[in-house]
């Protein structure tokens, strides 16, 4: 399955037809909730079916709680670190950025969104000509607050990957222990 473009407040669906309502909605399964989350994360993300799966696989073999560490790895990947640093305002365009090599993790090139950092390394542009680019320069003027795992300098437009998040600092609207069953 490819990834969803379409407009994402269709994802949520009127709870009933138009024109003359009939009777309610039956409940929810408890599949169909747990499918309901995972649709959520996937969206969040932009991941596919089989990236998730790949990632749970992984993360079962770890061992520990399965939820939390999906959140702390899915944080901890290079996109979601570009898009936390509020240089852009979309996760696809953090995407499309590492996509077209703009970035240097530890002064190497990755062009791969779903790069797993490590705390302590440093993410900084290629060419220092991005910092006329007018949507990041755009994002810049902003004073937005960036979470505390990270540091963002930006005078030198490096993002330095402090620490791990910790639970309390992940995602809230997502139930995990629905996902992780």
């Amino acid at each position: 399955m490819s990834r969803y473009t379409e407009n994402r407040k269709e994802f949520r669906k009127r709870t009933t037809p138009p024109g003359q309502h009939g009777a309610k909605r039956k409940r929810f399964s408890v599949y169909a909730f747990q499918n309901r989350e995972q649709k959520k994360l996937q969206l969040l993300y932009g991941w596919r079916n089989r990236q998730l799966y790949n990632l749970f696989s992984k993360l079962k073999a770890k061992g520990g709680d399965v939820g939390n560490n999906l959140l702390i790895v899915s944080e901890s990947r290079l996109d979601s670190l570009v898009f936390r640093s509020q240089l852009v305002t979309t996760r696809r365009m953090a995407r499309q950025l590492v996509n077209h090599g703009h970035f240097l993790l530890n002064g190497k090139k990755v062009n791969i969104p779903s790069y797993e950092v490590r705390p302590g390394s440093v993410i900084s542009f290629k060419k220092p000509i991005m910092k006329e680019n007018k949507i990041i320069k755009s994002s810049l003027e902003q004073n937005s607050p960036t979470p505390s795992f990270i540091n963002f300098d930006k005078e030198k437009l490096t993002i330095t990957y402090l620490r791990y998040p910790l639970p309390e600092e992940l995602n809230k609207n997502i139930d995990t222990s629905l996902i992780a069953e």
